[in-house]
């Protein structure tokens, strides 16, 4: 009775403070109050009076400020590290958010403060949890527990004491008290920076706990999900959770996982619930049950632009407010928020599918696309067309990573696709073939570039022994967290490495 009791407050709460549907004219004037609040926000900071943010009166002065990369602001957080007050931020910087660094393979830095957190991280988790109930008014996430597995803490920088953290592990740090009971393992022991001190202690305790969510990258819950098989033996997780069945994630694509954590939980009505929430961010969450599409969140202290993937980094490229924007049409994502960014890149390509509401699918990364021959090829392509292809030959895969292999005097060019398969397909060669042909179907410029073998020849596949990715993830240090493998890499640097240790 008192869990039916709290759970029907919670709902009531998040339905009226946290409206679970928008429409494009409600997003669109939430945009404007969001643009005006932010530039007389940042006007007050050094970085604002460097660009004369308080000339800034109309969207049109906006447009003069030009758009950013992370170089543009290292000579800031250099001075926020050195201890030096409203340099890009209003208020006290508690942390350092550590990004991925996917592609670059260099981490980045971005300001927050306890503003920043309430209002824009856990803001966009109420959101999302205020929509998931709309979707399902079932939900229980209070009486089980959640199984979070965030990234680490790392370093308390001095003279300014800033603590340098993954933006899920600065969540986790700050969650609202009357929810912390809820979340499993520890606060400590799952923001330590180790992620084989995490995997070896991890499993022990949550094995034990009545879990009814899990939350986090898909990739890492699978490593410790594998490491509790070998010491419990469990054959679905239904088995060990009986309560299991909502799986929050983000940060990665979920399709290649999606047939995986099907056959793992063991029941019909699990819930795979997508949020898009980033160190600069909580930018989206899921639109219904069945996946895909998500809802671009206006209220939530980021200003939006989108420039044209197809303009982008040219002369011409011009950055578009929400209101012009265009279905079916892959843009790359600008902010401002109140970390002190200004039409900041942050490498995500986007597609919205509608525009009432502002539906839309991340479909790629701005450094994480292929484009040695022509093609264009995005990450949405790849995904499409290995799905399609595992289905019609009844596989799985766990991870994979595509590069081009140039063309030279004596061949063609070809693309590279290293895969390591959870069921591999009986016949490489026809599975090639295949994935070939469906990858033709989802990028028209990879087929022209196809067509009688003028430019490429056929895709080449190459499996993957067991552990590959993980091995190459360690080098680099980069095990755990908002670590990501990358998918798509525009060169053959990552392919050799990861081919070199392939043996």
């Amino acid at each position: 009775m008192a869990n039916n009791l709290k759970n029907r407050v919670f709902r009531f709460y998040l339905k009226n403070f946290f409206p679970p549907e928008f429409s494009a004219a409600q997003s669109i004037a939430e945009q404007k109050k969001v643009f005006t609040k932010l530039i007389s926000e940042l006007s007050t900071t050094e970085i604002g009076r460097d660009l004369q943010l308080r000339e800034v009166k109309s969207y049109q002065d906006f447009e003069r400020i030009p758009v950013t990369q992370y170089s543009f602001y290292e000579p800031y957080i250099e001075k926020i590290k050195a201890g030096k007050s409203k340099v890009m931020t209003t208020g006290e910087v508690k942390y350092f958010g550590k990004t991925a660094g996917t592609t670059s393979g260099k981490s980045k830095l971005i300001p927050i403060t306890s503003y920043i957190i309430d209002n824009m991280h856990v803001r966009g988790t109420f959101f999302s949890l205020s929509r998931l109930h709309y979707l399902d008014d079932g939900i229980d996430i209070l009486t089980h527990k959640n199984f979070a597995l965030p990234g680490g803490v790392y370093e308390t920088l001095s003279p300014s004491g800033i603590v340098v953290a993954d933006i899920s592990a600065i969540m986790l740090r700050n969650v609202p008290l009357a929810f912390r009971t809820i979340y499993v393992p520890g606060v400590k022991l799952i923001t330590h920076p180790s992620w084989d001190y995490k995997l070896n202690k991890i499993a022990e305790e949550v094995s034990r706990a009545d879990i009814g969510t899990i939350s986090g990258i898909p990739t890492w819950h699978l490593a410790v999900l594998a490491k509790i098989r070998d010491e419990i033996h469990f054959s679905k997780l239904t088995g060990l959770w009986k309560n299991l069945r909502i799986f929050f994630h983000g940060g990665v694509s979920f399709e290649p996982y999606r047939k995986q954590f099907n056959d793992l939980f063991g029941r019909d009505d699990v819930i795979f619930y997508e949020v898009y929430n980033a160190t600069e961010g909580f930018f989206g969450i899921q639109a219904n049950m069945q996946g895909g599409d998500l809802l671009l969140l206006t209220d939530n202290g980021v200003f939006y632009e989108f420039v044209p993937f197809s303009q982008y980094g040219s002369e011409n490229a011009k950055p578009i407010p929400l209101a012009e924007v265009k279905a079916e049409v892959a843009y790359v994502l600008l902010v401002t928020t109140h970390n002190g960014l200004l039409r900041y890149v942050i490498g995500d390509v986007i597609t919205f599918t509608s525009t009432d509401p502002f539906k839309f699918r991340i479909t790629g990364r701005t450094q994480e696309y292929i484009n040695a021959f022509g093609e264009d090829l995005l990450l949405s392509n790849v995904e499409q067309a290995l799905m399609k292809t595992n289905a019609k030959f009844d596989c799985a895969i766990k991870e994979y990573t595509v590069a081009p292999l140039y063309i030279n005097i004596e061949s063609k060019g070809r693309m590279q696709f290293l895969i390591e398969f959870i069921k591999a397909p009986e016949n490489m060669e026809q599975y090639a073939t295949e994935l070939d042909s469906q990858l033709q179907n989802e990028n028209s410029n990879y087929k022209q570039k196809r067509n009688h073998d003028l430019a490429l020849s056929s895709l080449e596949v190459i499996v993957a022994k067991e552990g590959l990715f993980y091995e190459w993830m360690a080098s680099r240090g980069k095990m755990g967290g908002q670590h990501k493998i990358p998918r798509l890499v525009n060169g053959r640097g990552v392919m050799e490495e990861m081919l070199g240790l392939n043996t």
